[in-house]
Parts: structure tokens; sequence; C-alpha cells
């Protein structure tokens, strides 16, 4: 190990999130290469009950020979801290969502996405080394500029979802209705209110047995949340639950009680949780954009346009007992069965080598 340091910045820190989750993954994957590893996050921006996981930002300070690591996505005071620090450095990007989409419910958001798109370029240029987390991402790091971008795919950590289930969530799961499911933040660019109308059509005209349940926080964007929770009204859908956190092991539980993991998203870097779905077992119907086609991989059943109406129609399907279904989970657990035999250690080894 050429560095006796592998350090790693982040905008942010929850249990769940894909980029936090990759973080940890790397951190691991350096400490077992035999290298002193920690994240700095800002203590504003760190989950309560993640605290014991990351350091505070303020906390670090740069080491000539050691090696710093930033998980960019979003503007934040890391983004200076990772600039300045006059150390060899690597940029992963994991895709700036378009402020667009942000504009209607969150100025500030949206302002900040906006400033991470102009400093894209130069956070990039500041580092020795970029690495992107799917080949869609990296594309836009060449457009920006970029050279010679790495691909290290988003990292998926196994064991984190090969734990017992929740029992208390379990037993609120144990109903003859039929589950639809969807994880990830309740933001705008994951387009819920699609999810819902179409869900509306297969709860009303083809399956009264059923209920869809929306497993992500409200933080990311209040207004949003508030109107998915109106419209879910207004359709008279009291079949639609809000779940605003879970637990590794109550994820699980969501995960292995789902007939289906659905999701309409239009603007997606990677999508980790299709992998985590596969991973459980639930065949994945999502919308082919962005890095979403990588993270299936040839699995689960992608869509680009439908009509709400089209996608009750998929939902149906995927969900009854059949040949197709049976279909769909045969090639998810082939997908996962190449993942699992991914040599992460080798992938990390070799980019670290290259620097």
């Amino acid at each position: 190990m050429k560095f006796r340091a592998i350090h790693q910045l982040a905008a942010g820190f929850a249990a769940g999130d894909a980029i936090s989750l990759e973080a940890v993954a790397i951190r691991d994957a350096c400490r077992a290469l035999g290298a002193v590893s920690e994240i700095y996050v800002p203590a504003e921006r760190t989950a309560r009950d993640c605290r014991a996981t990351v350091r505070p930002l303020e906390e670090f300070r740069p080491a000539p020979g050691d090696l710093l690591i930033y998980h960019y996505s979003i503007q934040s005071a890391a983004t200076d801290v990772f600039r300045a620090a006059a150390m060899p450095k690597v940029a992963i990007y994991h895709n700036v969502t378009p402020a667009s989409y942000f504009r209607a419910f969150d100025e500030q958001v949206a302002a900040q996405l906006e400033a991470a798109r102009r400093e894209l370029a130069a956070v990039a240029g500041a580092a020795d080394a970029v690495w992107a987390d799917s080949a869609f991402n990296a594309a836009e790091l060449a457009a920006a500029g970029a050279r010679d971008v790495r691909v290290l795919p988003l990292l998926f950590s196994a064991p984190a979802f090969d734990v017992p289930a929740d029992p208390v969530v379990r037993q609120g799961l144990a109903t003859p209705s039929r589950k639809i499911l969807f994880v990830g933040r309740l933001a705008p660019n994951k387009c819920v209110e699609e999810l819902i109308e179409a869900f509306a059509w297969y709860h009303k005209r083809i399956e009264r047995r059923s209920e869809l349940i929306l497993v992500g926080s409200e933080r990311s964007c209040p207004r949003y949340f508030a109107m998915l929770r109106m419209f879910a009204a207004e359709l008279d859908l009291m079949a639609v639950s809000f779940v605003r956190y879970a637990s590794p092991a109550g994820l699980v539980a969501y995960y292995e009680g789902a007939d289906l993991f659905a999701t309409t998203s239009r603007h997606e870097g990677y999508c980790l949780p299709v992998v985590e779905a596969m991973f459980k077992n639930v065949p994945v119907l999502a919308r082919n954009v962005g890095g979403v086609p990588e993270a299936m991989d040839g699995a689960g059943v992608l869509f680009d346009e439908a009509r709400p109406e089209e996608l009750a129609g998929l939902m149906h399907q995927l969900i009854s007992a059949g040949p197709l279904r049976e279909e769909v989970l045969a090639g998810e657990r082939a997908r996962i069965q190449r993942l699992l035999a991914r040599p992460v250690q080798r992938e990390l080894q070799d980019l670290l080598n290259a620097l």
C-alpha cells in the first residue's frame, strides 16, 4: 500500500444513503489493504444515529503523504476543504441532480445544485484522479472537460442486507395484500407522483387488496413530500404508506415483504435500491434513464415512457405468479451472482496503483 492513510470527504451521511454506504465500503476496503481510513462529514449534515460512524469535517487535517477521496454530488463545505488540501486527491462523481427538478420546491437546494454543476470542472481539475460510479456519470464528467475518467461502479455491501428482518416491521407487513415498494430519497427527480398515479390504476382497477409503500425521508425536500401526501389524498388512496425512516433491519423487512419494487425516477446516476431489491429476490420495474440500466445489468424490467394504466398492467404482470415473474426473478438472481463475484478489492487496488 503506497498510502499510509486514505481518508474520505462527503457532503452528508445517513443510514441507507447510497453514497454513505459506498463511503463505508471504501473505508473498510482501505483498512483491509492496511491503510488508516476515516470518513469526514459536516456535523450538521450527519444523521444523529450515524455520528459514531464518521468524524466531523472540522477535525480533518491534511497530511501530504496521505490520499483524500471526495464523494461529489452537491455544493458543500467539503468542496472547499477538498480543493484546498495539499495532498494526493481523488474525486468520485455521484452525479449532480439538475436544479430544475427542485426549483419549484426548494430554491436553496436548487441554488446548491446549480453551483455544484458550475464547480464540477474545477473539482475535477483539482483532483489527481477522477472516478465515477457509473459510465453515465463518467460521460457527464467527460462532457465537463475531465480527462482519463475511471469507472468504479457503485459498491454494494451484501452483508448490510443479509441480516435478520425487523420483527415488528415484518409483523406489520403480514397481511394478504399485494405490496409495491419504493425505496429512495423522496425528491422531485424521483417523480414519485407518477408511481402513485400508476398505483391508483392498479389498486382501483386491478387489485383492491394492494398497497404502495414509500420508504424515504421527507428531509430531502419537505415541500415535495407534502405535495405527494396531498396527491395521494386527492386520489383517495388510503393504501399509500409514507415510511419516513427504516433501520437497516427494517429496510430488510420491507424488501422481504414486497411483491414488487418499482421506481418512476427520471434522473439517476446509478440507483442502488434496484440492486438491493434484486438481492432480496424482488422483481424490479424501473424507468430506463441515466445509470439505471447499468445497475440493472440486463435484469428486471425497464420501461421508457408509459401511461399510468400501462404501468399498472406491468405491475400486475410482474406481481402475478407465472412464467414472466419467474423469468424476471431468474435473471435478477444471475445479475446478483455476477455482482457478488466482483473483485472489489482488486478494482480498488488497481485504481490506487494507477495514481
